[in-house]
């Protein structure tokens, strides 16, 4: 009984020590390469999975700082937006502004222009017709010689008027009426003009119906008007600071 207990063991022992010889040198390799294969895929798609987590988070990363510039950029171009609709903004109320300016200086201007355009018209009637009453006046209601009665008396108030004018380099003294008049009113005017401008100037006597009544006198550059248009602007103008016009 022992015997056979003993060989059989031996006998297992023999058979297990065959099949650990045979899996070692026919099948351990195998299933250590395997088991090798296995690890390495195992680890390389660990790894692969790790890339593409790393792949994903550094998108992920990319997507939110693309996302925080577009916002950035989107605020940015509101802002100019709004910098530019306020800047246009106050650039047509200025230009509006500034229209409006104009156009009311403009219509300031016109407006001047035209009441100084009526008031020259008016007062050139106005003188028009002063000048037309008062020659028929001294037609209908004078005598003929009134009119060089006038001139005479202007004539002989000469001196206060000549007396500032400097008489040394006059040439020519020209007395101008709206009538022809006598020779004799003529002398009298030339004599007058000669006590009080001494020189040897020339006398020029010359005839300007428009004048209406009156005189007027250049001695030289230098004008002393007693005509009757002259006396009815000075009346005009007069008024228009009276009337405040």
């Amino acid at each position: 009984m022992f015997s056979f207990n003993l060989l059989t063991i031996v006998s297992s022992i023999v058979n297990l020590l065959a099949l650990a010889w045979i899996i070692k040198r026919y099948f351990l390799g195998a299933i250590i390469r395997i088991m090798n294969e296995r690890r390495e895929k195992i680890e390389a798609a660990m790894k692969e999975a790790e890339k593409k987590l790393q792949e994903a988070e550094d998108l992920r990363k990319q997507r939110e700082a693309q996302l925080a510039q577009a916002r950035d950029e989107a605020a940015k171009i509101i802002k100019e937006a709004v910098d530019t609709a306020e800047k246009m903004k106050r650039d047509i109320t200025a230009k509006a502004e500034e229209e409006a300016e104009k156009i009311i200086v403009k219509a300031h201007e016109i407006a001047t222009a035209e009441r100084k355009r009526v008031l020259e018209t008016a007062k050139k009637e106005v003188l028009a017709f002063s000048r037309l009453i008062i020659k028929e006046f001294f037609k209908r209601f004078l005598p003929v010689e009134a009119e060089e009665l006038l001139i005479s008396q202007f004539a002989e108030s000469l001196d206060s008027a000549i007396a500032n004018i400097k008489s040394d380099n006059i040439e020519e003294v020209k007395f101008i009426s709206p009538d022809n008049v006598s020779s004799q009113l003529k002398k009298k005017i030339e004599d007058k003009l000669r006590s009080l401008l001494p020189g040897n100037w020339k006398f020029i006597f010359d005839v300007d119906p428009s004048i209406g009544l009156g005189f007027k006198l250049f001695i030289g550059e230098f004008l002393i008007d007693h005509s009757l248009d002259y006396h009815l602007s000075q009346i005009y103008e007069t008024i228009r600071e009276v009337e405040n016009i």
